[in-house]
């Protein structure tokens, strides 16, 4: 790759279109494979992009290979815009033979091989399988990992290629997520023990230049704010109770799929605190997020992916970090999870999530209380800027002799 040229301006908006925007490498040449779908509505996709931007930010020449499946979100004209981030790494997509489950690991062997066959200096990634291809041509090889392989659709299948990719000279380390994933991994597979870097998710600081939206009706006592998706378990039955509890107060529901938006548009027909804004593309989220006065992280102790995987003990939430950049006060379900990135009192209020009393106190305190909501978020925010955002989570994934990184560690002697 370090000898190849990048492709030029392109149509289909995934190569880089404005080579002003493009650093001269002074890093790697990176290359990051993945299974997700690009573009599209899902968190892992967004993790992906901002990684690979953040990899480039910190000087490497990333190149980015994902399947080239059929896009949810086909209208999208610039992929680069869609997840607001700059086009200095290439997006490569690989063919996928069909949509049985041969078809995924053959897209996922050839992802891989053509990683190695680039020749890069690391190949950096989300999919085990093709992590593995990769560094049996001898590329060394980080894997990044959200969740137990064995939680997977083809759990058994993965933990044999995870356990090879593992025990292969080429293999680097692990990264994963959470301090319990750290933990898990290293029980499950004591060869790893003491090599493995937590770095828990990360987002963009918020520009102070962003306008907030206007939010209706201007006159609520409290403009409390859900940002995400309306799986199973991340807590939409507990806003619905709040916004029937405290009619003072107005909830701004920011995402979910039609189906999912329409389903609760229904239910709560007759509540006039809450309005459902629907889908919004990521790269107009921060708008929303600073309007907000409150923003809400309700997750519960089963907490679903898109794919239906219960995350809750390994989680590290996109959101979070997001709602910290904005710099707006959060209440939050006290897991554990959520307690490795927020202190209770100091930079959230943390409640039961399966007590909604709790969180009805917190929100009038927060909105009987603005000197605690400005301070909170304060707090918070200081507290992203210096651990969570995603140019040093790039930086210390790469870099466990260190033995610090992002809101966590690599646990060694």
């Amino acid at each position: 790759m370090a000898n190849s040229e990048r492709p030029g301006p392109a149509a289909d908006g995934y190569r880089t279109t404005d080579d002003t925007t493009r650093r001269e490498p002074t890093g790697m040449d990176l290359v990051y494979v993945a299974n997700s779908v690009v573009p599209s509505r899902a968190a892992n996709s967004m993790q992906v992009m901002n990684m690979c931007e953040a990899f480039a930010d910190n000087g490497h020449d990333v190149t980015l290979l994902v399947p080239d499946r059929d896009a949810e979100l086909a209208d999208v004209d610039d992929v680069y815009d869609y997840y607001d981030v700059a086009p200095t790494f290439e997006i490569r997509k690989c063919t996928r033979p069909n949509l049985s489950s041969a078809g995924t690991f053959l897209v996922n062997y050839w992802i891989g091989r053509e990683a190695a066959a680039m020749e890069p200096d690391l190949v950096f990634g989300r999919s085990v399988v093709a992590c593995y291809f990769a560094s049996l041509t001898g590329a060394r090889t980080v894997f990044e990992s959200h969740s137990p392989m064995r939680e997977s659709r083809f759990g058994w299948l993965e933990e044999a290629f995870f356990s090879r990719l593992t025990g292969h000279e080429t293999f680097e380390h692990l990264v994963v997520i959470s301090d319990a994933l750290r933990e898990y991994y290293e029980e499950a597979y004591p060869h790893l023990a003491g090599t493995v870097v937590v770095a828990r998710d990360a987002a963009d600081p918020v520009d102070t230049s962003v306008q907030p939206v206007a939010l209706e009706p201007a006159d609520a006592a409290l403009q409390v704010g859900y940002v995400g998706n309306l799986y199973e378990g991340r807590g939409m039955e507990l806003v619905a109770s709040l916004a029937r509890r405290l009619s003072d107060v107005h909830f701004h529901v920011v995402g979910g799929d039609p189906e999912d938006v329409d389903r609760w548009e229904s239910t709560l027909a007759d509540v006039e605190s809450i309005t459902f804004h629907g889908f919004v593309p990521p790269g107009d989220l921060d708008r929303y997020r600073v309007a907000f006065d409150v923003q809400v992280a309700p997750y519960q102790h089963d907490v679903a992916t898109n794919a239906g995987h219960n995350t809750v003990r390994w989680m590290s939430p996109l959101k979070i970090f997001e709602y910290m950049a904005a710099g707006t006060p959060i209440v939050a379900s006290d897991l554990p999870a959520i307690r490795e990135i927020l202190e209770d009192g100091e930079t959230a209020l943390l409640a039961d999530p399966g007590a909604v009393d709790e969180w009805t106190d917190a929100l009038v305190r927060l909105r009987d209380e603005p000197d605690l909501r400005s301070a909170l978020g304060r707090r918070a925010r200081m507290a992203f800027l210096e651990n969570y955002t995603w140019e040093q989570r790039a930086k210390e994934v790469l870099r466990p002799e260190t033995g610090v990184v992002a809101g966590g560690n690599v646990h060694g002697p």
